[in-house]
């Protein structure tokens, strides 16, 4: 499970206090990268590597000094070196890659450093999205000094593999969800898993699928899982199901010594949602796949805001599904909710923000708070 963000802040200051005041770039900068990236709890040599070799327009070779596939690189300079340089050597190693056909592994994040300043510069700011690299008419930058690390951790959330996700009005991915979900649904009700059961399962199977893709669970534990714990025909998967099910809903300290590790490694879910017995449904290989499809899907991409009503879709009768389902949009719910009483709470946070007593006063006061919803009406009591 990832890093709480309050121990990759705690972590950051530990960090940043350590290398204030180193200069050498070629003795440090390998170390300065190992120790950054477990900052946020990533150990950098799983996921990247040093001295990358690329093919530069003039036949040579030049090398990253870091590289994530796909993900981000970097290029280090010594103590006081002009940080404009780096980023523009960072930005030829794109167009190198992308002339040597390496599409896929052409980052969306470059980030550049003397050791004293950090910038991060995102290639795919939210605007952005879906234009090609070199098309695209500018690059979200933040340029900050090593001591203020702590305080802007929350930009490489995609270290960690925590998403953000921005909701457009008119979001095209929501409904790939309902018809991927929907594709899953079908082909468990043919089977004969229906009725409650099957709702119930299905609200499981998408808190998993959101929760590997959001930071709850490690990066691709569910898919990983399914994958590589289950038959391809799918006799077992219905079993395999019910036993992680059970683990989610068990302490860490109530389950069995020799658990199978892939399921040791998923965080307690409290609460009633595992809490129920289902029984287990049997799947053949397509159901299966249908299965695997939902997990190869991006659901951080989705607004946890419109789960409901993408659930609502989902169990709609197909030939209703298939010219579009309706649920409320984020931007929708969000007019109803704000002026009834999301506003008031945010500004009483923000005066509570400042004392240890008042936040822990409004906590209780959150945790004490009920709402119910009538569809119908679209409007909240």
């Amino acid at each position: 499970m990832p890093l709480s963000w309050n121990e990759i802040r705690h972590r950051a200051i530990a960090f940043s206090n350590e290398w204030t005041g180193v200069t050498s770039e070629r003795a440090e900068k390998q170390t300065f990268w190992n120790e950054f990236f477990n900052v946020f709890g990533i150990r950098r040599r799983v996921v990247a590597s040093f001295e990358e070799p690329v093919k530069k327009i003039s036949g040579d070779y030049g090398y990253i000094d870091l590289f994530w596939p796909g993900v981000v690189l970097v290029e280090h300079k010594s103590f006081g070196k002009d940080l404009g340089k780096a980023e523009s050597q960072a930005f030829r190693y794109l167009q190198d890659l992308a002339r040597e056909g390496r599409i896929n592994e052409i980052p969306r994040y470059v980030i550049v450093s003397d050791f004293a300043r950090i910038a991060l510069h995102d290639l795919e700011p939210e605007d952005q999205r879906g234009l090609p690299l070199f098309e695209s008419q500018r690059v979200a930058t933040i340029e900050f000094p090593l001591a203020d690390f702590h305080k802007c951790i929350h930009a490489f959330a995609f270290i960690p593999g925590y998403k953000q996700h921005k909701f457009e009005e008119q979001d095209p991915i929501n409904i790939e969800a309902v018809e991927i979900m929907g594709r899953l649904h079908d082909a468990l009700e043919a089977g004969g898993y229906s009725g409650h059961r099957l709702e119930r399962f299905l609200v499981r199977v998408l808190f998993c699928l959101f929760g590997e893709d959001t930071g709850i669970f490690e990066r691709e534990s569910f898919k990983l899982y399914l994958l590589n714990r289950t038959a391809e025909d799918g006799s077992d998967l219905g079993l395999h199901l019910a036993h992680l099910f059970d683990v989610l809903n068990t302490p860490p300290e109530k389950r069995q010594k020799n658990l199978d590790e892939s399921l040791a490694a998923f965080a307690y879910v409290d609460g009633e949602l595992f809490a129920e017995n289902l029984g287990f449904a049997d799947f053949n290989r397509d159901m299966r796949n249908a299965l695997v499809a939902c997990a190869r899907f991006d659901w951080s991409r989705i607004s946890p805001a419109i789960f409901g009503s993408l659930f609502q879709a989902v169990m709609e009768p197909k030939e209703r599904r298939q010219i579009g389902g309706h649920y409320t949009s984020e931007r929708d719910i969000l007019k109803v909710i704000r002026s009834l009483f999301l506003d008031d709470l945010r500004r009483e946070f923000e005066r509570a923000k400042s004392s240890r007593a008042e936040l822990k006063r409004f906590h209780q006061k959150l945790a004490r708070l009920c709402f119910i919803v009538d569809p119908r009406i679209q409007t909240t009591h």
